[in-house]
């Protein structure tokens, strides 16, 4: 993670421009088609309109808002930039630009960031909920401080905030209690900083749940949900963003909509992409892409380390997981190596949390841990039978593992995890859920000691935070550790890049190599596909935390090319 935020106040400032200059295209961009799309959580329908329940996905269904920050599309593969814009929760601050907020800066005395707010963004008009009219800072402020009041708020997440203010009706300013070096992460471009207006804010908890109430200043309004197979979204006409293209401005979006495909089954999606009937699938699986470059060879295909960390959390406040034994032994009894050959052909990583592979800053890799870290990383059964006998378990034990159904990768691991602990004389007995059922047991009396999760790899101080850190909403571990929470607060309060990564780097060993919180399962790779006719389209996947609607603003489809292609 590299960034200084103190310094800020000069990208700010040459982070104004909204309008985006791209490579030059050959032909005119054609607005009057809709962008069909199988999304990376086709197996997965919204799981709440209501933003006051602090629900992950949000930035990703919630088209129709906008942010405060946002990734610079034009650093990317728009004009062969190096940031592909992939990362689910990490915008380089090189990468960063203004979006309702102008511009911004950190000052002293008192210790705050101003932003100014953009003059003539627009609320969308909302029939029951609002008129249309201009965003202003008492908007900014209003929401913010609304947010942090609700029942789901994670704990101590803007806590570093004393009081947002309204000074003036273009300047919203963040007074903080101490600096965050994640505050962008945190209310610029994060999970849950997607901005609505106060009469949305002010509806009954019944209205707020209903998508047809959905309001707010991006590029799309919410149309229409189907829930067994997709969602709407239609061109918001207002929406104050343009690109230039051959010399010529052009207001977005450049089509009329996008489409989300739900898709609960894997070879009907890859059916629907192979045939046409989708326009761009965001997630595929190595199995399919040999059969999809045989039987569709105009695709275009990319592919990359998935951005995400898969791990089997062991309840490290309860017996038998409370004992790091036990864990230990539970990573030792797992063939990683076969896990990744044979179900991930040999494309993924071993060792991908708690930082990244991709984060080469911060980042140990297993040859460069100590003995005890290495060791994890092996398979050695005998190794964790002695250990379970060390800890009272000579004849084993058996736990329930909660997983989710919409995750193939884990489907297939379920019946490899139970074989593998057999093995060592421990019985792992499956509870299958759907997502959203498997998601609201996190963290209750009702998980289970054993929880299958992927989660977003974010950035460093998040990961450190989020998955480890005493009492936070996404510990899944239920992990918590005096050093480590200590060690987590001078790493955040760290303002000199070198000593922070040195900080973080030696909290990721001590995850590893002594906490041992979670079992280390492998990153897969995995592909995205689309067809020539989607243009101004590079592969991108996120411009904040997991959020595609920008970029999805500016595909149009070339209805000429498709149906000279046969479709």
């Amino acid at each position: 993670m590299r960034h200084d935020w103190l310094k800020i106040s000069v990208i700010g400032a040459v982070a104004l421009t909204i309008g985006i200059t791209s490579p030059v295209e050959a032909e005119e961009p054609q607005t009057d088609s809709s962008v069909k799309i199988i999304t990376r959580f086709h197996t997965l329908n919204p799981l709440s309109w209501d933003f006051h329940r602090w629900v992950w996905k949000t930035s990703f269904d919630g088209l129709h808002t906008t942010q405060l920050l946002a990734g610079d599309l034009d650093k990317g593969p728009l004009n062969g930039g190096p940031n592909k814009f992939i990362a689910p929760g990490w915008i380089p601050p090189e990468d960063t630009k203004g979006e309702i907020a102008e511009s911004w800066e950190v000052k002293q005395n008192p210790l705050r960031i101003e932003f100014n707010i953009r003059k003539g963004v627009m609320w969308m008009a909302k029939e029951g909920v609002m008129d249309a009219r201009e965003v202003v800072a008492e908007d900014i402020v209003y929401h913010f401080n609304l947010m942090k009041e609700r029942e789901r708020y994670i704990p101590t997440y803007w806590d570093f905030v004393k009081e947002w203010k309204a000074e003036g009706k273009y300047k919203a300013v963040a007074y903080l209690n101490f600096y965050n070096g994640n505050w962008p992460y945190r209310f610029g471009w994060g999970y849950f900083s997607p901005l609505v207006p106060p009469e949305w804010h002010k509806l009954s908890d019944e209205q707020r749940a209903d998508w047809k109430n959905a309001v707010g200043a991006g590029p799309y309004m919410v149309t229409d949900v189907k829930k067994s197979s997709k969602v709407t979204y239609t061109r918001n006409e207002n929406y104050f963003e343009t690109q230039t293209i051959n010399g010529k401005e052009y207001r977005l979006p450049l089509n009329k909509g996008v489409e989300y495909l739900f898709i609960k089954d894997e070879a009907t999606a890859i059916a629907a992409i192979r045939t046409g009937k989708a326009d761009v699938m965001e997630a595929i699986r190595w199995q399919f892409v040999g059969q999809l470059k045989r039987s569709a060879p105009d695709l275009i295909i990319k592919g990359d380390m998935a951005p995400n960390f898969q791990l089997l959390a062991l309840r490290n406040d309860k017996k038998p997981f409370s004992d790091v034994r036990v864990r230990r032994a539970m990573n030792l009894a797992v063939n990683q190596q076969e896990i990744l050959d044979a179900l991930l052909n040999g494309e993924g990583v071993l060792l991908n949390f708690p930082m990244s592979a991709g984060w080469s800053s911060v980042y140990t890799p297993i040859e460069k841990l100590s003995p005890a870290g290495r060791e994890l990383f092996s398979y050695n059964p005998d190794k964790a039978k002695a250990l379970l006998k060390e800890a009272g378990y000579p004849n084993g034990f058996k736990f329930e593992m909660q997983y989710a159904t919409n995750n193939p990768y884990h489907v297939d691991l379920v019946p490899m995890l139970q074989a593998y602990y057999e093995a060592i004389g421990v019985k792992l007995i499956a509870k299958p859920l759907e997502y959203a059922a498997f998601r609201s047991q996190m963290r209750k009396d009702t998980q289970t000691p054993g929880y299958l999760i992927q989660i977003a790899d974010n950035n460093p101080i998040t990961a450190l935070r989020a998955y480890l850190k005493t009492d936070q909403t996404w510990n899944s571990a239920m992990h918590s550790d005096a050093k480590h929470d200590k060690m987590w607060e001078e790493a955040l309060a760290e303002t000199n890049q070198a000593k922070q990564d040195a900080i973080v780097t030696k909290m990721s060993r001590y995850i590893i190599e002594e906490r041992v919180p979670y079992v280390w399962l492998p990153t897969p790779f995995v592909y995205r596909a689309w067809w020539p006719w989607v243009k101004n389209y590079h592969g991108e996947m996120a411009v904040g935390a997991i959020r595609p609607g920008p970029i999805y603003a500016r595909m149009w489809i070339d209805k000429a090319l498709k149906k000279k292609m046969g479709y």
